[in-house]
């Protein structure tokens, strides 16, 4: 078996991603959903978004997005219309059941992965983790979308500053 240092934290996230979201998927393949969907019924649950706004706090492209949000509204989960204040808008709200739905399974979504995920750390450890993962995000964002060159100048100025 591989040292844990040996294993690179984008590797490790990667696996543990993929596995919530399989859970995920297990339990929500018989809502006619899948995790993407699952997201979308959370988001909603706060109140009426606009598509673009869907896109971004889920993490769905917008093209995939759209064809979700389609069986969604067959399936009777959301319902959509146009932005009185902008036209070119889509507002999505949630529906009767699509309400229901969310409300009866956000606990398990919410809570019950955490809890899997972070047993037997304690609420400090916890609470520092999700701090290095926010620093984490921080840090993707600000590279500006080229790592690489980022992580160079990262270097520089440490040569720099030597």
């Amino acid at each position: 078996m591989a040292k844990v240092e040996d294993r690179s934290i984008p590797f490790l996230m990667h696996l543990i991603v993929g596995r919530v979201e399989a859970l995920v998927n297990h339990w929500a393949r018989p809502l006619g959903l899948r995790i993407e969907g699952v997201r979308v019924l959370f988001r909603l649950l706060t109140g009426d978004r606009t598509v673009n706004e869907l896109a971004r706090l889920t993490g769905v492209e917008l093209s995939t997005l759209s064809r979700l949000l389609t069986r969604m509204e067959a399936r009777g989960f959301i319902t959509r219309r146009r932005d009185a204040a902008d036209g070119r808008s889509v507002i999505v709200s949630l529906a009767p059941s699509g309400r229901k739905l969310a409300l009866r399974h956000q606990p398990v979504y919410f809570k019950d992965y955490e809890a899997i995920l972070m047993k037997g750390f304690n609420p400090d450890d916890a609470r520092r983790f999700r701090e290095l993962l926010v620093r984490m995000l921080d840090n993707l964002e600000q590279s500006g979308g080229d790592p690489i060159s980022a992580l160079r100048a990262d270097d520089e100025e440490r040569r720099v500053s030597a």
